[in-house]
């Protein structure tokens, strides 16, 4: 089994990347500097950040005699672990300075220093309503003088940005700065005691790696852009932020709207100010993946050592595009070839599938492998030998195409199945025929692992269809497709066009589910919602998947259907061909309701033709 966290080893051959970050975050010239590390869930920005993170700590002093002798410290901050508990920016500067007090590392005058700061900064906690409001000219002086303020000019200028903004929220942040006067200039010069703190510690750089960030809601995104900005900012101090950058634009848009009639857009600018050296992770593709694949089954394969590292001297000396094939492997490393050949052969099966469905994504590689692993272990404990190629390839159907699935392990279907599987010729009652020219089956077909004499029940029995590796179909899909899920899903016209454009960057395991996902919510009403049903066959259409959609319809019953339902039908049926739509009329015929809909339709269409 492998953890679903960030690795210590490289297994996506990260090291240019690892480079570049640790290169710029430790070069004083472009200090101080912002990072961000921009790729999808899972996409393997955390294990990115712990690569560099220990790079940069390999270059400082081996055998420190002396404290304050430390050339970059790095320190790691996860804003999702506070959300909710403490204000985020009290939280960010203070992890920052909790570091700088290590007793270990630094001088007695510089952890002085540092725990006289963290006293400050607990101060800055009366001000978290403020700043969230707009209020921070508090620390940045550029309101005017303090007593020159009241209630009601504040309350005034921060209007549009404060819709929830009380009163007695401003009266208690006055009262507590007007009476202390101290503290007020503490709080306004804490970047430059902050500056006088890092001189003091002899640190060359001040590395703050700050990850998912974008799991955080927008209020806390925000307020870890506001800490850099207002308080550490400072030469010395760089930060790099991993996190899917849709998502933090997104946040962004969310708390700051856009300006009508202007073509800026907000989040894109706003986090192109903050972020000065973008690096976004690529996708995996097909040759990436089947190394990701291989590196995973070989590490418990592999259990000498020096052996798995060779295999991965390997892997990391491949060009981009390249394949890791046994004819390399045998030439780089003959003498560990033959104890690889199962799981690369094994890993080139899944990956032919499996990297075009999930847009070349790390953590579901190692979901769909623990998947496969804990099948095989619970069949195992039942007294039920699996075979793993078998119940990989059934696994492939079963999450990226749950319809042709359904159709290989009908019992029913088995002997349908064996004449598709040989490559016969199929009649048109053969529920194959329909799936011979799909490309994603054609590529399904070509792993080589048959299926013909194998009993598919015992398979099924561990399958798990409607909740798929622990989790529902939609916490599956990306952001982008759980929004084109919903959009359809909402039952306007503005969301099922919104929905429809968002398709071309869908890859098609997300359309089989979120097609899937959407007939289940009309399955599930009694009476048919029209809109829902319109969005759904029109996706249906977008995606090729229009087979698959007229299947669906004539399963429900007839009765489900009104004239309403079937006028939405009507661009549907005039994608269909002449017999798809004459058996679909036929079917919603036998609702009396329906019939005389549908003949008045027909004759309307005859006169227009004869027109």
């Amino acid at each position: 089994m492998w953890p679903d966290k960030e690795t210590n080893i490289d297994y996506l051959n990260f090291g240019y990347m690892v480079d570049m970050v640790a290169d710029i975050a430790t070069n004083r010239d472009l200090s101080p500097s912002t990072i961000g590390l921009y790729g999808d869930w899972g996409s393997g920005k955390s294990s990115l950040m712990k690569f560099a993170l220990k790079k940069i700590e390999e270059n400082n002093p081996k055998n420190r005699k002396e404290k304050d002798t430390t050339k970059s410290l790095c320190i790691e901050f996860n804003g999702w672990l506070f959300e909710g508990y403490e204000d985020t920016k009290t939280s960010l500067c203070g992890a920052i300075l909790d570091a700088l007090a290590d007793e270990e590392r630094f001088s007695q005058e510089v952890t002085d220093y540092a725990n006289e700061l963290i006293k400050k900064i607990d101060f800055k906690k009366i001000l978290g309503k403020g700043i969230k409001y707009g209020l921070d000219f508090f620390l940045t002086g550029g309101v005017g003088t303090l007593t020159d303020l009241t209630l009601s000019s504040i309350l005034s200028s921060v209007k549009a940005n404060a819709s929830d903004l009380q009163a007695k929220d401003i009266e208690e942040i006055l009262d507590k700065l007007k009476k202390d006067v101290k503290a007020r200039a503490e709080i306004k010069n804490f970047r430059k005691d902050f500056q006088v703190l890092l001189k003091k510690s002899k640190v060359e750089n001040v590395v703050v790696f700050i990850d998912e960030l974008d799991r955080c809601l927008p209020d806390t995104v925000l307020e870890v852009f506001e800490a850099m900005r207002l308080f550490l900012f400072v030469e010395g101090m760089s930060f790099v932020i991993g996190a899917d950058e849709r998502l933090i634009q997104y946040a962004i848009r969310s708390k700051y709207k856009e300006v009508p009639g202007n073509n800026l857009d907000i989040g894109k600018e706003y986090l192109e100010k903050v972020i000065q050296y973008p690096i976004t992770i690529p996708q995996l593709n097909h040759a990436e993946v089947n190394q990701y694949l291989a590196c995973l089954l070989l590490e418990s394969t592999l259990t000498d050592k020096s052996e798995f590292n060779k295999f991965l001297d390997i892997v990391h000396g491949i060009e981009p595009d390249k394949e890791l094939t046994m004819d390399l492997l045998r030439e780089k490393a003959c003498d560990i070839a033959d104890k690889c050949k199962i799981d690369m052969a094994l890993a080139r099966q899944i990956s032919s599938v499996l990297a075009p469905s999930i847009n070349g994504n790390p953590r579901q590689c190692k979901r769909f492998l623990n998947t496969l692993t804990m099948r095989l272990t619970l069949a195992k404990a039942r007294g039920v030998n699996l075979d793993k190629n078998i119940l990989a390839k059934l696994m492939l159907a079963e999450y990226f195409n749950p319809e042709f699935f359904k159709a290989i392990t009908k019992p029913e279907n088995r002997e349908l199945f064996k004449s598709f599987e040989k490559g016969e010729e199929l009649s048109e009652s053969n529920p194959f025929a329909m799936w011979r020219e799909k490309e994603w089956v054609k590529t399904w077909m070509k792993n080589g692992t048959s299926l013909d004499e194998e009993k598919l029940e015992k398979y099924v029995y561990f399958a798990n269809v409607k909740n798929r590796y622990g989790q529902s179909n939609l916490d599956q899909l990306s952001p982008t497709a759980r929004k084109c899920y919903e959009y359809l899903v909402d039952g306007t016209e503005l969301s099922r066009n919104s929905a429809l454009k968002m398709v071309d960057n869908l890859a098609p395991g997300e359309q089989a589910i979120i097609a899937a996902e959407v007939f289940a919510v009309i399955e599930s009403s009694s009476t048919m919602n029209v809109e829902v049903l319109r969005a759904y066959t029109e996706f249906c259409v977008r995606v090729g998947l229009i087979e698959v959609a007229l299947a669906k319809l004539m399963e429900q019953p007839t009765s489900k259907y009104t004239p309403e339902a079937y006028g939405q039908l009507s661009p549907f049926i005039t994608k269909l061909s002449a017999d798809e739509a004459k058996r679909l009329k036929e079917y919603l015929s036998q609702n009396a309701g329906l019939k005389n809909t549908i003949e008045r339709g027909e004759k309307l269409n005859s006169i227009i033709k004869r027109k």
